[in-house]
């Protein structure tokens, strides 16, 4: 049923429901096939596949006023209203996403098919910004990262012309950028801004002394005042602990864990775990949904060092939240709902690594290799914590001015305050968050320090080893998407939503 059907809501009632209820039906079939394409690309299996367009009837300005008007309708009761909001979210990115498609694609394929020579090969953006923190020479990265910023500068007015036509959809929802962000999240954004700017300033002196020992680590002569955001990177990388987080370790380690959580690490099946190295194979971890909670793909590749630990547990753990969805529950409490509540249960499986007592468990590390490693791994957090904070007040201001003019001024020293090195002005525009995702990065970072409170006060400090624990993720995941972090915070009973008591147990852990 079309657009057209929709449109009866002023004569009938009973067609307006049966055409969401298909609209949602071939929402469904919609991320199936997508996932299944980003899945055959991503593994590697098949590269050239055409991409899968979003619904017309999904993207047109009239199908988001509709479903507003069954929002303010008090026949609706709660239950229909709380899955007409999921749905009102995404009809809202969906919208402004189409709108922007054209000039987005051409941004993606310029970072992922544009190629330029540094640092004796041949890069493409995208290729540069992951590959740069993982070169060892700093001759090297000063090459690449001054050739990467070159490419992005002489492609600037890319990014400022899909930042132009994404500002002009929204406006076509009679929504201001702020408005926007709150509408995809469902909550009130000035509070979370101010929560950043609270964060950075409360952090900033702890995050500058782990840094300066991180960096002299990484190069004796490298101090905060003559070093550029690759060397902060890199030395968030934690390169000297390599040896303590050995590739032949990674496998047995994380079922290991897992098996002591009692959590099957297929999901009994339903997720399909892939290490198998292929060409055109994509190196970062990642979770592919094709059907919640029946088909979950995770994507995993191999290698040392605590950023590989990091994203395999993270991932894995959110694969697993997925796959132990309710298998009953209506379709957009299943697939559309707050996405910082996902990545918060990958941040409890990810700071594991926080933990001594888990470091010596799984990976048999002494007391001082773990406390070294512990610390190091709070300091990484810690400064991808603020530059998400900056990110999201840098994004708010930008999108608030309605220009692209002199957003250099605005980025760069916002970011090099926040990480405490040199940022280059490559990214200014193409770091431009007006999904507000930075936002819901810092969301997850609060939901799960209340989480692992909670998990303390109930399974105690091992509780990463307490089949209890697992029983506890599989019932939090079984609810769905319908709650937002918001409401699963308040369920938890463990205190507020609180960045700042987040941000302070990465402190303490760092001994700073």
């Amino acid at each position: 049923m079309g657009i057209d059907e929709i449109s009866a809501i002023r004569r009938n009632r009973v067609t307006v429901e049966l055409s969401i209820n298909a609209l949602v039906e071939h929402l469904d079939d919609l991320f199936f096939e997508r996932g299944t394409r980003a899945w055959r690309i991503a593994s590697g299996v098949q590269r050239d596949m055409p991409a899968v367009p979003e619904l017309p009837e999904l993207v047109r300005l009239d199908a988001w006023q509709v479903v507003s008007e069954l929002l303010a309708s008090p026949r609706v009761d709660e239950a229909k209203r709380a899955r007409l909001v999921l749905l009102h979210r995404h009809l809202a990115r969906a919208f402004v996403e189409a709108q922007a498609l054209p000039t987005s694609t051409k941004v993606d394929a310029f970072l992922r098919e544009h190629t330029f020579f540094a640092a004796a090969r041949t890069y493409t953006p995208h290729e540069a910004l992951r590959e740069l923190p993982k070169l060892a020479a700093r001759e090297s990265r000063v090459s690449l990262a001054g050739e990467l910023s070159n490419q992005l500068v002489a492609e600037e007015s890319l990014a400022a012309r899909r930042y132009d036509v994404t500002l002009e959809a929204i406006a076509k929802l009679q929504l201001t950028p702020m408005s926007f962000v709150e509408q995809l999240h469902g909550r009130a954004l000035a509070p979370r801004l101010e929560a950043a700017q609270q964060v950075l300033d409360e952090t900033r002196d702890a995050h500058g002394d782990l840094l300066g020992y991180a960096l002299k680590k990484l190069e004796p002569l490298l101090i905060p005042r003559n070093a550029a955001q690759h060397d902060a990177d890199r030395a968030a990388l934690a390169p000297w602990l390599f040896e303590s987080f050995r590739r032949e370790d990674l496998t047995h380690a994380l079922s290991r864990c897992l098996t002591d959580l009692g959590l099957s690490p297929n999901a009994d099946g339903r997720l399909t775990v892939d290490t198998e190295a292929r060409p055109g194979r994509d190196p970062q971890p990642r979770v592919v949904e094709l059907r919640v909670p029946d088909q979950i793909r995770l994507l995993l590749t191999p290698d040392l060092g605590f950023e590989t630990y990091a994203g395999w547990l993270s991932q894995w753990g959110i694969a697993l939240h997925r796959a132990n969805v309710g298998r009953t529950l209506p379709f957009v409490e299943r697939r559309l709902g707050d996405r910082s509540v996902i990545a918060a249960v990958g941040l409890v499986f990810e700071s594991f690594l926080l933990d001594e007592g888990w470091l010596k468990r799984y990976l048999r590390l002494t007391a001082s290799q773990a406390k070294e490693a512990a610390r190091a791994f709070a300091f990484r957090q810690l400064h991808h914590l603020r530059r998400s904070a900056a990110l999201a007040l840098y994004a708010n201001e930008a999108t608030g001015r309605g220009t692209t003019a002199g957003l250099t001024d605005a980025y760069v020293p916002r970011l090099s305050s926040a990480l405490g090195v040199e940022v280059p002005r490559g990214a200014t525009l193409f770091e431009l968050d007006v999904y507000g995702d930075h936002a819901l990065h810092l969301d997850a970072f609060a939901l799960e320090h209340l989480m692992r409170k909670h998990l303390l006060e109930r399974f105690n400090e091992d509780f990463w080893r307490n089949p209890a624990t697992g029983r506890w993720l599989v019932d939090l995941a079984s609810r769905g998407q319908r709650d937002d972090a918001v409401v699963v915070g308040k369920s938890l009973e463990a205190g507020e939503l609180s960045l700042a008591e987040a941000a302070r147990h990465r402190v303490a852990i760092m001994g700073a």
